[in-house]
């Protein structure tokens, strides 16, 4: 796959509303979720918490490559 595609294929899923509405779910229930929990249960609190982590993860890298052009690195020296 091109750049270009993959910048292309970032946007739409970034933009589409179930998928944004299901993420959007997703996060508030873990986040919900580790708020919750039993106060002495550190383990249930730390999944829900990757949970919202991955989520955040997962956004965050289809905004990058939404973000990214497909201009090849420039050759030669820095200086």
């Amino acid at each position: 796959m091109s750049a270009e595609r993959d910048a292309n294929d970032a946007r739409f899923l970034l933009e589409h509303p179930l998928i944004v509405r299901t993420l959007d779910e997703q996060e508030q229930n873990a986040v919900n979720q580790a708020v919750n929990a039993p106060y002495n249960d550190h383990e249930k609190r730390q999944a829900y918490l990757a949970d919202v982590r991955s989520i955040r993860a997962l956004r965050s890298k289809l905004k990058a490559l939404a973000e990214s052009t497909a201009t090849p690195a420039r050759k030669g020296s820095v200086a």
